[in-house]
């Protein structure tokens, strides 16, 4: 990930964090500074902050074509040492170029750096070839000057982090590498700086247990002292074996006795999960179950404990700190699933945790609940789930709790009932409210743990851990008022050689059913048709290999068997990912047989792209995006300019060899080419990445182009039936294999910064005007108006018409308007992803941005055309309706009076 961050070890709360602009690849911290080094695929960037504050103390930065590698602290010094691509470098505080530098051998991969005296040791893995096994290459530098010393090789048939070598670091004694070869049991010592082992050491001296060859073969060691300041006098280790069934794992310590090197063992575990270091030759150990975890700490005063622990929710442990506050050990463990938290003295339950899964979040569903029931109906239906109230009766109950909420309403503002109390996590809501707004939101992250977390609140549901990486999430089954069938989300992920598709109750988490399906799919995306066993949405998977061909989900025939009553017609692309020349779209027919769930896939177009150009991305609609109101939009002069709406319109991107980049937009149902652009000087890297979103008519995208302001452009292509008015296709039922061409009106502008990502707004029935979401790479969500987006934006004053139109005078730059930043002060970091979703009320939209951070919030692009606002008294209004009742009801009488007198008169 790209964010370092320190935690408080009292309580789990964040003390500071940084969000850089690429991955961090090396983490340090010694006494009070913290050392990170991040890369992306031409620079490397050195980081030195404060531990207390998080404040940057130095950085540095150069090219580095490998990217940065590894890197230390000098000793006694406020100097690093870093290998940045093929060069191993010092670099001071505040200089700008490095103290020296050496090019090192272009044929091992340095990954370790060893600071020792005057001496720094630069240790790489060099590959096995037909000649020559797979070794270590070490370079002995001076430290002050860079100058070589000696470098050689070791270590044959080993390598850094193979689980069968460590680096011991020690002030006094020096520098050593312990490692044993393949199919040995003996284990060399080497100390840097000399051309061979000093000795050799057997099992039984080292844990100072007696080993059978058997369990010596199959043992492992790691380094444990990661942070050499921790423990400098006696480095320590561990080694892991197995004996009898049971593993163990020995905490092993360096010492000297005179002249001689010795190792002792100062602990040991026995089925440990992850074992960590503390300073005073402290050495905590955990291990998890199923049902909790048991942690124990070994030096000085001992410590243990246990608490619960659900390993289905967030996975096993993987990783262990250890901290004090004040003299009481705190054990922090992390699992796989993403959560951190911190176990200590006697409670079961984690002194605090902290859910960290949603920060790997790869894809989001948004679960509409179904409106509140009255009181009434609940009733009906848990005395027979079968009655269902009529029309009439649902009428009256659904205005009867109308009025039971303007009570509560109207009480709760004269502060009149009982107040809830926070600090709690609710249950996961079953019921929805009126307009809309709670929904539950939920995620699927790389972790594989599939999480539910309310839109309102922000609290967790619930979550469970599925052990394999999850890339989508559908909500296959709704929610629907008074019904007894649970919603169903179904996550998909995919291993090597399958797809892992699981379905869960989206109300409670517990797993439905789990399916591992015999391909990997290339795209996966929903069909047009339920099963009519489940009430599920069916999926389809388009695979390639070992022949093109779509797999439906549920895998019955029964599915497939609806799937083909629904007589729509399936298609879907392959070769669309980074890297192709070619993108291939194919037909799915249903054919007699439908005892597999498969469809044959039939070519029906290929695109080429032309000669040195390589894919980038691809583009498509998100859920809903096309939808419309407004077939077409009124000019000033009452005409009409109709949209080209087609569902099935994508964006291809691609890189040219002769540089910039084009743009490509296709119909996914034939191939034809509808729109070609390009952009000569664009670049597209990692850290520049080409962005784009598909609306009613509007494909707008983002890509870096040097020399503009800012550095980023934002293209808008607007598409049409015809450039004339009143003209339009006038056929009552169209297909994508003959449709017109549109006719394009595009325009750019110059974004504010940098984006991550790119959204539209969505409202129930899309007559609202919709917002364009930037999600700014300073943690800003911006909502532009689609206006301010209008490609049609005349070059000079606009006339009168134009004025009706609402077209503005163009303006290149988009404005960086405060008012229009939905985040507020909030700063959401690493946004990854934008979505949108309607609400009952046509003037509001949820929308939800989520990547490092996850925020979410509701959005009226075009006012609160439709609801009161907040300011709204409706106390004052049930006040002034009881007095017009009651001034009715006083009144009554004398006017009765008054015209029976003047009927009399």
């Amino acid at each position: 990930r790209n964010a370092v961050a320190a935690l408080r070890a009292d309580d789990g709360q964040i003390a500071w964090r940084q969000v850089l602009s690429e991955p961090v690849g090396t983490l340090l911290a010694r006494d009070d500074r913290v050392l990170t080094l991040s890369s992306s695929s031409s620079d490397a960037h050195v980081h030195v902050w404060d531990a207390g504050s998080g404040a940057l103390a130095w950085g540095f930065s150069q090219a580095a074509g490998g990217g940065a590698r590894t890197a230390t602290f000098v000793r006694d010094s406020d100097d690093v040492i870093a290998v940045l691509g093929d060069e191993l470098v010092r670099v001071a505080p505040g200089s700008n170029t490095p103290a020296w530098s050496l090019a090192l051998n272009g044929t091992a991969a340095y990954k370790r750096i060893v600071v020792h005296g005057k001496s720094v040791f630069a240790i790489g893995n060099v590959a096995s070839t037909r000649q020559a096994k797979q070794q270590l290459h070490v370079v002995e530098v001076d430290t002050a000057s860079g100058a070589v010393k000696t470098q050689y090789s070791t270590a044959e048939g080993v390598s850094l982090g193979g689980g069968s070598l460590v680096v011991l670091e020690s002030r006094e004694y020096g520098a050593y590498l312990v490692w044993r070869e393949a199919d040995n049991i003996v284990w060399h010592i080497h100390r840097l700086g000399m051309t061979s082992p000093m000795w050799e050491i057997y099992h039984a001296k080292m844990v100072e247990v007696a080993l059978m060859p058997p369990d010596m073969l199959t043992s492992t060691i790691a380094e444990l002292d990661t942070d050499p300041g921790l423990n400098d006098a006696t480095p320590r280790f561990t080694l892991t074996y197995t004996r009898d069934g049971t593993q163990k794992t020995v905490v092993v310590e360096m010492y000297r006795t005179g002249d001689k090197l010795e190792m002792r063992k100062i602990a040991s575990f026995t089925d440990s999960t992850a074992v960590a270091a503390g300073a005073q030759r402290t050495v905590a150990a955990v291990r998890t179950s199923a049902d909790g975890v048991a942690w124990r700490v070994r030096g000085g005063a001992k410590h243990s404990g246990d608490a619960v622990y659900e390993s289905s929710t967030y996975g096993g442990v993987t990783h262990a700190a250890l901290a004090f506050v004040g003299s009481a050990p705190r054990v922090v463990v992390q699992t796989r699933g993403g959560l951190l938290a911190a176990l200590a003295g006697d409670s079961r339950e984690p002194v605090w945790t902290r859910d960290e899964s949603l920060a790997h979040a790869a894809d989001m569903a948004l679960l509409a609940l179904p409106p509140p029931a009255s009181s009434a109906e609940h009733a009906a239906k848990e005395t027979d789930p079968s009655v269902q109230p009529s029309a009439a009766i649902r009428f009256v109950l659904r205005w009867v709790a109308t009025a039971q909420a303007l009570v509560e309403s109207v009480t709760s503002g004269f502060g009149i009932g009982s107040g809830g109390h926070g600090g709690e996590h609710a249950a996961a809501p079953t019921e929805g409210d009126h307009f809309g707004f709670r929904r539950l939101a939920v995620f699927g992250s790389t972790t594989g743990v599939v999480a539910a977390v309310g839109s309102q609140d922000g609290a967790h549901a619930w979550a469970h851990y599925l052990k394999t990486r999850v890339e989508r999430v559908f909500i296959t089954r709704g929610s629907q008022a008074l019904s007894s069938a649970a919603p169903i989300v179904v996550a998909v992920g995919r291993t090597r050689n399958a797809t892992v598709v699981t379905a869960l109750d989206a109300l409670t988490g517990k797993v439905v059913s789990r399916d591992s399906l015999p391909f990997a799919y290339t795209r996966v995306f929903e069909l047009p048709a339920s099963d009519p066993v489940s009430g599920q949405r069916l999926l389809g998977f388009a695979v390639a290999e070992p022949t093109p061909r779509l797999a439906v989900w549920p895998a019955t025939a029964e599915a497939v068997r609806a799937l083909g009553a629904a007589n729509v017609p399936l298609y879907f692309e392959l070769g669309d990912g980074a890297g192709s020349t070619a993108v291939q779209g194919f037909r799915a027919e249903i054919g007699d047989d439908v005892a597999e769930p498969w469809l044959a896939a039939q070519p029906a177009w290929t695109f080429d792209l032309p000669a040195g150009e390589t894919l980038i991305s691809t583009s498509r609609y998100e859920d809903g995006a096309f939808h419309t109101a407004l077939q077409g939009r009124v000019l000033g002069d009452r005409s009409v300019l109709y949209k080209y709406i087609n569902p099935h319109v994508g964006a291809l991107a691609t890189q040219r060899s002769a540089g910039g980049i084009g743009v490509y937009l296709i119909d996914r149902v034939s191939g034809r080419l509808l729109h070609a652009a390009e952009h000569a000087g664009a670049v597209v890297s990692a850290g520049h990445p080409f962005l784009a979103t598909l609306s009613e008519n509007r494909v707008i995208y983002q890509f870096w182009q040097p020399g503009v302001p800012a550095g980023y452009v934002t293209a808008v292509v607007e598409l049409f039936e015809s450039d004339q008015p009143d003209t339009r296709d006038e056929r009552t039922e169209v297909s994508s294999l003959d449709l017109r061409l549109p006719s394009v009106v595009a325009t750019a502008f110059v974004a504010p910064e940098a984006a991550t990502a790119l959204g539209t707004t969505r409202t129930g029935s899309s007559i609202t005007t919709r917002d364009v979401l930037f999600a700014l790479a300073s943690g800003k969500l911006l909502a532009l108006p689609d206006a301010m987006l209008d490609p049609r934006r005349p070059m000079h004053a606009p006339t009168k018409d134009e004025q009706a139109e609402g077209l503005v005078a163009y303006s290149a730059p988009l404005p960086l308007d405060p008012r229009r930043v939905l985040s507020h002060s909030h700063s959401v970091a690493g946004i990854a992803h934008v979505r949108s979703a309607p609400t009952h009320l046509e003037s509001t939209s949820l929308v939800a941005a989520f990547g490092l951070d996850v925020f979410f919030t509701r959005t009226s692009p075009s006012g609160t055309f439709d609801q009161l606002s907040p300011s709204f008294s409706k106390a004052n209004l049930v006040i002034t309706s009881l007095a017009l009742v009651a001034g009715c009801l006083l009144g009554a009488p004398m006017v009765r009076r008054k015209l029976t007198n003047r009927a009399w008169a």
